[in-house]
């Protein structure tokens, strides 16, 4: 009997143990930004069970007892201790030890901590980019990222040329968009700037190779913002003010009605002045204040929602942005909603939907700055009105004594509006089927539908100033890209020192574009009724339409291993294949490496003091470039009409010279970086030192004819050349609080490279950017890109001694035609004869250094933020520099008469006034143009303050100042030094082959916004 009371007892205590040991789960953040902590070690006190986070910062662990304590860890945080007790979700918030060390970084198909980056990937945080008020993120992101060239658009709706690390190909140069995991081309104007979380660079190949098919030009990775395990918070902000752009200093009309005649009685001519103004337009017009308002409306809202339980999260907002032009048309305005859910089902099964609509519509912009700086002056906007007629646009005066259109007219009769509605759909569905491997499915929609309508009106008010038949057209265009992706990642940790992260995957992606357009002429009037293509009446119907689409399907995979978190490796492959390639050179593999070690974890680096972290990193890899026509490998006819004697027959003929040769460009690069902190992680600095090489660059050359093909206008692509970019970045931060109230901290970046060109199409140089049928720049083989190509000035001849003097050898004046106060242009060659022999490169657009500087103040409720931004060394070909001339009647820069050589010794720079130029003082390419282009812009003054809460009831409630582009510190004498560095006729991203013309495109404005942002 006391036996079997004896085993009794036994088992209950055995049941009562049992009983004792539970499932503990939960997730592991950050303090400061309330992140996941991926890879941090969640371990039972006193033993050796334990485990590490997910790519979610979640964890589960068996098998704990009640009475155990749990041990939470993570590299650069302080360890926190939890009793188990009868918890069975523990959450856990980690306190930062440094803050150099603690963020998780999205990388391509999954997250690591900062800490354990081998390749060169910088982020930005969602809250550094809202502190700038724009239209698309990039023009945030200026300055705040070493090594990334970020050019602003200008324009409502205009997008900024981004470029990370330097040019090496003359195919583009936008890098990759990847939002949430989802590639969305090379535009991000659509996307909601609250709605992102973090925006990670990926400046190398080593961290791009993953995404090899267009990843040569760098990979931008962007992250939405996600839901929150508990109560709704709501976020609303808007922010509204006014842009303006400054006023040029242009002549007034006594001053140019002297330069006109002044040029007519330097050259012996009688002048063809016409002086009806003074009759009709006594006081003259300021063009300027006519067509450009002194203010620009720009706004900005948005409203959040985000909350959640343990098993479902949302995020939800709505976002409004407009931007009006400086003028009476022009604006650009989105609508964007998101949705981002997640709902856990259970430990193994995940699933997240995210959509993202979006509305949005613009009329175009007209561009009319130069034309309201060149207008005669002495004009009136209107012609009499007794002179009136029924078609308002017949009312505008022509320039009395220049060819210029009436700027006002131009912008009344721009009429081009367009619409654009869009979705994004990103689903996924993720599964745990065992501990610490995760297999994930997401496929993701982008579609959009855009529609464009111009209408062009009839008007008469010249024969050199009309439009004889109204043009009406409406294009209708459609996209819709899809997006499937497929991976399977295992992480663990061995031996409690060998960590182990491996992902391999699939993705298949297809893109479609269906084009319909229809025109027609003569619409019977103006009204806005009329305005539909049906009623045009006159002039052969043309309508047009095609479908292009193109697919990708890659295979890709990653390890990842570090030893005792002190030597880390990571190599990548991905298979890449293109429709747009022909068989046998459809695929194309694209591998990286990278290594690092972090020496601070060693043991000789314990007992120091001087450093708080040291990591020494470098990588290796290879990314592809296939921005080339869906259809450049065939050989295409289109219609057209031809002459059989007095018979106009139709025909066809060989519009496109296909290439069954092609295949992928492929760029090259490595880098080297070190990363080091001092004094407690005060002060950070990190060292980088990159070179990039592209490889079968893909170009288009002139079609050649000895393939037979009769259209010698036709081009072929063909991968012929190489480039290489080469540079260095540092990077220095410094962090630090005084007292309880104060905290600050700085950033400095600086970053240089160098843009060569190893080959280009083999058809000797290339010469781009038309100037009085000369071209500005030139590339050759071996020489640095889109430099300046011309004659030099040296200076102007002062009298006719100078003159008689520039001879050669034999007394022959080298420029017979040249007068005192005339350019003096160098015979390079000593041949006595200026001609094309003696150019030389006179210029270079890439800046030889680009800085940053960011500095962020706090004391108490108030915050300060300045953010500046620079380039150094970099020359710019200011053609409005040939506003001195008057040419053809223009108006001019005001003090031009005192400028321009009017007597021996008043200019060495400005050439006296010429009706005909006979020198060619200002329609040669030549150095007279180039300027430097450095400068030193503010991008952002701002000053905010957050009430008390018990003011607003426990809520954050910050009012906010801000100005952007207040300022710039600059020599240069044009309207914008930062505008060049995109091609100014068409005010979109110039290419990279040729830039650096100042053509007065849209200048950047100043803006200044009072903003509101309440949490609750």
């Amino acid at each position: 009997m006391r036996k079997q009371l004896l085993i009794a007892c036994l088992l209950l205590l055995s049941i009562c143990s049992y009983a004792q040991q539970i499932t503990i789960k939960g997730i592991v953040t950050s303090a400061t930004d309330k992140e996941p902590l991926i890879g941090a070690t969640v371990q039972v006190k006193g033993t050796g069970s334990g485990t590490i986070t997910g790519i979610n910062g979640d964890y589960s662990l068996s098998n704990v007892e009640k009475n155990a304590v749990l041990v939470f860890s993570s590299i650069g945080f302080e360890s926190q201790e939890i009793a188990v007790g009868s918890q069975t979700t523990i959450n856990v918030v980690l306190k930062e030890a440094t803050e150099l060390l603690d963020e998780v970084v999205v990388i391509g198909y999954g997250a690591v901590k900062k800490s354990d980056l081998t390749s060169s990937i910088a982020t930005v945080k969602g809250e550094e980019i809202t502190e700038t008020v724009t239209g698309n993120a990039m023009d945030a992101l200026q300055g705040k990222v070493n090594g990334v060239q970020v050019t602003s658009g200008g324009g409502p709706g205009a997008s900024p040329k981004v470029l990370i690390r330097g040019v090496t190909t003359a195919n583009g140069t936008n890098p990759l968009y990847v939002v949430d995991g989802m590639p969305v081309g090379d535009n991000i104007n659509f996307l909601n700037s609250n709605d992102i979380a973090s925006m990670e660079v990926l400046k190398d190949a080593s961290a791009a190779a993953i995404y090899g098919t267009r990843a040569s030009n760098g990979v931008i990775l962007i992250t939405t913002k996600k839901g929150k395990t508990g109560k709704a918070r709501i976020n609303w902000t808007t922010s509204v003010g006014f842009q303006t752009v400054a006023k040029p200093d242009i002549a007034g009309p006594a001053e140019y009605k002297e330069v006109f005649n002044t040029r007519y009685t330097n050259d012996n001519a009688g002048s063809i002045w016409k002086d009806n103004g003074a009759t009709t337009n006594p006081g003259g017009t300021d063009w300027w204040d006519t067509v450009v308002n002194k203010t620009a409306l720009v706004q900005n809202h948005s409203l959040s929602v985000a909350g959640g339980s343990e098993q479902f999260v949302y995020n939800f907002s709505v976002g409004y942005y407009r931007n009006n032009s400086q003028f009476d048309v022009g604006y650009w305005d989105k609508i964007n909603i998101r949705l981002n859910t997640e709902y856990t089902f259970n430990k193994y099964v995940k699933l997240g939907v995210d959509i993202a609509p979006r509305v949005e519509s613009w009329d175009d912009t007209p561009n009319v700055f130069s034309a309201a700086m060149a207008m005669d002056p002495t004009t009136p906007v209107f012609r009499p009105q007794d002179q009136w007629e029924d078609n308002e646009f017949n009312n505008y005066q022509r320039s009395y004594n220049n060819q210029e259109w009436n700027p006002a007219g131009t912008v009344a009769r721009q009429n081009a509006h367009s619409r654009e509605m869009g979705a994004i759909l990103n689903t996924y569905l993720q599964v745990n089927p065992i501990e610490k491997l995760t297999l994930r499915t997401q496929f993701g929609a982008n579609a959009h539908y855009r529609r464009s309508d111009t209408f062009i009106p009839e008007f008469s008010m010249d024969p050199l100033e009309q439009q004889t038949l109204s043009e009406i057209t409406r294009r209708n265009q459609e996209w819709f890209d899809w997006n499937w992706t497929n991976t399977a990642t295992y992480m663990d940790t061995f031996a409690g020192k060998h960590n182990l992260n491996v992902m391999a995957g699939f993705t298949a992606e297809r893109f479609a574009w269906y084009n319909t357009q229809a025109r027609r002429d003569n619409v019977p009037n103006n009204l806005d009724q009329m305005q539909e293509v049906n009623a045009g009446q006159q002039g052969t119907d043309e309508a047009n339409g095609e479908t292009t689409y193109n697919t990708l399907v890659s295979f890709l995979g990653r390890v990842m291993y570090n030893y005792d978190n002190r030597y880390y490796i990571s190599a990548s492959l991905r298979a890449d294949g293109s429709s747009r390639f022909p068989k046998g050179n459809k695929y194309a593999l694209f591998p990286s490496v990278s290594a690092s070690w972090r020496v601070i974890s060693e043991g000789f680096m314990q007992d120091q003091e001087i450093f708080s972290d040291l990591k020494l990193r470098g990588g290796w890899g290879r990314v592809g470039n296939q921005s080339i026509d869906n259809n450049a490998t065939l050989t295409l006819l289109s219609e057209t009409q031809y002459y059989f004697g007095n018979t106009l027959t139709n025909g066809y003929y060989v519009s496109t010279v296909g290439n069954k040769e092609l295949k992928w460009e492929t760029v090259e690069d490595w880098n080297v970086g070190v990363d080091m902190s001092f004094l407690n992680s005060r002060l950070g600095v990190t060292f980088e030192y990159f070179q990039k090489k592209s490889m079968d660059m893909l170009y288009q050359k002139q079609n050649i004819l000895a393939l037979g093909y009769n259209n010698w206008n036709s081009q072929i692509w063909m991968n012929i050349g190489s480039m290489q970019a080469r540079g260095w970045e540092l990077g220095l931060t410094w962090r630090d609080e005084i007292g309880k109230d104060f905290s600050y901290d700085l950033g400095l970046n600086l970053s240089a490279v160098r843009n060569k060109a190893i080959k280009f199409s083999g058809d000797g140089p290339m010469s781009v950017g038309g100037f009085n049928s000369d071209q500005i720049i030139r590339n050759e083989d071996g020489g640095l890109i889109s430099r300046f190509y011309g004659y030099v000035a040296d200076g102007l001849f002062q009298n006719w001694e100078e003159v008689y003097a520039h001879t050669d050898e034999h007394g022959t004046k080298i420029q017979p035609d040249a007068k005192p106060g005339d350019i003096r242009f160098k015979d390079l060659d000593h041949n006595g004869v200026l001609d094309a022999n003696d150019k030389a490169y006179i210029g270079n657009p890439y800046p030889d250094l680009m800085m940053g500087l960011n500095i962020g103040m706090r004391y108490k409720n108030i915050d300060f933020a300045a953010n500046f931004y620079g380039t150094f060394g970099n020359d710019i070909y200011n053609i409005t520099k040939g506003r001195y001339s008057g040419a053809g009647g223009q108006n001019v820069w005001a003090g031009t008469l005192e400028k321009a050589w009017h007597g021996e010794g008043t200019s060495n720079d400005i050439p006296r006034l010429s009706s005909n130029d006979l020198n060619l003082n200002y329609n040669r390419v030549s150095s007279f143009y180039v300027e430097d282009g450095s400068y030193m812009r503010c991008k952002l003054l701002q000053i905010g303050y957050t009430l008390p809460k018990k003011w607003v009831g426990g809520a954050d409630l910050r009012l906010s100042f801000s100005a952007q582009n207040p300022f710039t510190i600059t020599g240069y004498s044009g309207m914008d030094p930062e505008r060049p560095m995109v091609d100014g006729t068409t005010d979109q991203s110039g290419s990279a082959i040729n830039t650096g013309i100042d053509n007065v495109a849209y200048p950047n404005p100043r803006t200044f916004l009072f903003g509101i942002d309440f949490k609750f």
